[in-house]
């Protein structure tokens, strides 16, 4: 297969232009092994100290998380006229961390998680690599992500 010239540009972002993503993100995607089986969770996350936080119930994800294997966050976003997109990927280490360590940062009350509920088990991603990616897209109606319009919520 060949590659137009035409054909779109992916720029690779540097570290610091990830980061920069990464402050203005608030929702993510979190990739763990569970045993021998991927799986993937949202996530909401703060960056603070050069890592990522976030806050989590019992469960899988935590089960998978204290394991302390390799995992991975993505997150992605849009500009405002829907034209260019960029994609950044954390992979690192978890850890569980003791409320008393909190950094400042964390206390963001526009931090809220989708689902409600106790999630007392603070957890800190500590990054092995960050990469990031922009490019520019057609017109957003061929990729914009599919809606819900069950009638719970017209």
């Amino acid at each position: 297969m060949e590659n137009s010239p035409s054909g779109p540009k992916t720029e690779i972002l540097p570290e610091e232009e990830c980061w920069k993503y990464l402050r203005s993100s608030y929702i993510g995607r979190l990739a763990v092994i569970n045993g021998t089986t991927p799986e993937i969770f949202p996530v909401n996350f703060v960056p603070a100290e050069g890592a990522l936080y976030f806050r989590t119930a019992p469960g899988t994800k935590l089960y998978s998380l204290l394991a302390g294997t390799l995992v991975a966050l993505e997150t992605d976003g849009l500009n405002a006229y829907s034209t260019e997109v960029w994609s950044v990927v954390v992979k690192g280490i978890p850890e569980p961390v003791a409320d008393g360590n909190v950094p400042l940062e964390l206390a963001d009350p526009d931090r809220e998680p989708w689902e409600s509920g106790l999630k007392e088990h603070l957890i800190r991603i500590n990054p092995t690599e960050v990469t990031g990616r922009r490019f520019h897209v057609q017109a957003r109606t061929r990729w914009w992500p599919p809606q819900d319009f069950s009638a719970d919520w017209i």
